[in-house]
């Protein structure tokens, strides 16, 4: 049993102990060191991400923002190109960080325009390659953030794509791109994804996002669709 355990990834052993388990969204802007403080005192989650932060900025040097001071945190990195990717999971893996999470969701058209972050909803191929340069570069547990599509749902073959990436966690925000934050979060397809992970037999943890206010509502919507944790941005 302590063999299966020691085994086991951070993720794994999260969603083992606790279900669901809850975690602080990457604002940019606003999850800072000394936001991550101030929430650990008043009421931590299970596990923190940073900001997301650029693959450029953080081989300039630029990582003040997103230390984790804080443990358990997960750095959230993002860009395009693949062996800068690998070299900053390098960097990262000696930060101190519990995983390197991924931004392949952020709806913002300055990261569209370049091809980074939601951009790669629609760039399978570079999004397999972005992976793998950073499962070279690190032995730390690997997840993605995104959404359930771009212009309209593409759970079945967009997150079935990144399930079969072989990541440790992936979090389903429960938006298109063109949706923004317009809309309702559509948790029937947060429910769909962990239906595919389940039918596929894959270990894959997976954590919901879009509109959870507060810890009763995040067991409500684990209940109703099978995720091991929650995400929380806005309050």
């Amino acid at each position: 049993r302590w063999k299966e355990i020691e085994k086991m990834t951070f993720w794994q052993k999260l969603a083992k102990k606790k279900k669901p388990f809850l975690a602080l969204a990457p604002m940019e802007d606003v999850t800072d060191v000394v936001f991550r403080q101030v929430i650990e005192e008043i009421a931590p989650p299970d596990v923190f991400f940073t900001e997301f932060t650029n693959i450029e900025a953080i081989l300039h040097n630029e990582t003040s923002r997103m230390m984790p001071s804080i443990t358990p945190t997960i750095a959230q990195i993002w860009g395009t190109d693949p062996e800068s990717f690998f070299k900053v999971s390098q960097i990262v893996s000696k930060m101190g960080f519990a995983g390197i999470d991924i931004n392949m969701g952020c709806p913002q058209r300055t990261e569209l325009k370049i091809g980074a972050c939601a951009a790669l909803i629609k760039n399978h191929s570079l999004a397999s390659e972005i992976i793998d340069a950073v499962r070279r570069g690190t032995k730390l547990p690997i997840s993605v953030k995104t959404r359930i599509g771009f212009s309209k749902p593409e759970t079945e073959e967009w997150i079935g794509f990144l399930l079969s990436q072989k990541l440790d966690a992936l979090t389903v925000h429960g938006r298109t791109v063109k949706e923004m934050s317009s809309v309702p979060a559509h948790w029937d397809e947060i429910r769909k994804a962990v239906e595919i992970r389940d039918q596929r037999l894959v270990e894959t943890v997976i954590i919901g996002n879009g509109d959870v206010k507060n810890i009763q509502e995040a067991g409500r919507r684990a209940q109703e669709t099978g995720v091991d944790g929650v995400m929380i941005g806005r309050g």
